[in-house]
């Protein structure tokens, strides 16, 4: 059984986490579509010629940002193909942590456990260090 993390009672049934480690998933989650329009923004301004650059470089949160090419499938007018990006997004699973977190279950839910409680607390961890 998991001490950590005690299962909570909403009045719409039961969540598989404490509150307070809701609220880390839910900022985690927040700051992982934050890192992904920053991303964007990036490569925008990344795949310009140096010239026509204008600003800074846009900044992105490294915690989400993997060194290792990524070719995106895409479709463009009915013909396959893929986009090249120099660098990688990864969730390391938390957005299918915070949609278990978030939705209630009528029946009492798996607690989350150490080893995703442990991820759960250093991404926490070194997301609050690069904020700082």
């Amino acid at each position: 059984m998991n001490t950590n993390s005690a299962t909570f009672q909403s009045r719409w049934g039961f969540h598989p986490c404490s509150y307070a480690l809701f609220l880390q998933i839910k900022r985690l989650h927040k700051s992982y579509w934050q890192a992904v329009y920053d991303f964007h923004s990036w490569h925008r301004w990344q795949r310009k010629l140096p010239h026509n650059r204008i600003g800074p470089e846009p900044k992105f949160c490294p915690l989400f940002v993997k060194e290792s090419i990524w070719y995106k499938a895409v479709r463009n007018r009915g013909i396959a193909g893929f986009r090249v990006y120099p660098k990688m997004i990864v969730d390391h699973g938390i957005v299918i942590l915070f949609q278990q977190a978030r939705t209630p279950q009528p029946q009492l839910p798996a607690l989350f456990d150490d080893a995703t409680l442990r991820q759960i607390e250093a991404a926490h961890a070194a997301l609050l260090a690069y904020n700082q």
